[in-house]
């Protein structure tokens, strides 16, 4: 770990089903600070955030509902059938989150925090562009059979159609490649006490 004040900062990624959120889920439990991108999203998207108002000024009030929250499916309706203004959307969605990570990580006391991630290695060069500092890249892994399987588990119990589920993996980056680009690599495919043993491991490494 670095010996200067500045606190050391990894990005944790996955493919979909991989764990990722469970290895946040331990981190958090062990007392560190992991910031969560899809979090900040959800979170921006609430009433009078500077996301908030920067959506409803370039898209309108006809992104609102009766109590003027922003309505996904209205707002996605509009964009998903305009490439020009789904670029937009994407462009001032991916700004808020790398200013709200970037001013989480310059706030941070600690010596060691997470940035929860899932699209770091599709998104690296705009994410590169815009300054977002971080130190190691752990990546949370399955093999793609496991990936599947546990994605179509997930998918019978929430009721969701398996094959639209399923499709999501083909549209990510190959968990393989994703491997191969990491600084670490956590094995998820055994148990959660096994994970949770690897992470132990791993902390007690970059602690000292």
């Amino acid at each position: 770990m670095n010996q200067n004040n500045k606190v050391y900062v990894i990005v944790i990624t996955g493919g979909i089903a991989s764990g990722k959120t469970e290895v946040s889920k331990y981190l958090r439990e062990l007392g560190y600070t992991v910031l969560d991108s899809d979090q900040i999203v959800h979170n921006g998207y609430k009433k009078d955030t500077e996301l908030y108002k920067s959506l409803v000024s370039i898209f309108s009030q006809d992104i609102l509902d009766e109590s003027q929250n922003i309505d996904r499916q209205r707002l996605g309706k509009i964009v998903l059938s305009d490439d020009e203004k789904l670029s937009k959307l994407n462009r001032i969605v991916h700004k808020y989150v790398i200013d709200e990570l970037i001013s989480g990580v310059d706030n941070c006391t600690d010596r060691l925090v997470f940035l929860d991630i899932p699209l770091i290695f599709e998104q690296k060069d705009v994410l590169d562009s815009m300054n977002l500092r971080y130190d190691e890249i752990w990546l949370v892994y399955v093999s793609e059979e496991t990936q599947k399987k546990r994605l179509m588990q997930r998918a019978i119990a929430e009721n969701k159609n398996v094959e639209q589920t399923l499709s999501i993996i083909k549209k990510q980056m190959p968990i393989e490649e994703k491997r191969r680009l990491a600084d670490r690599v956590v094995n998820n495919e055994g148990t959660i006490e096994d994970l949770r043993k690897e992470i132990a491991e791993i902390l007690t490494l970059i602690e000292n």
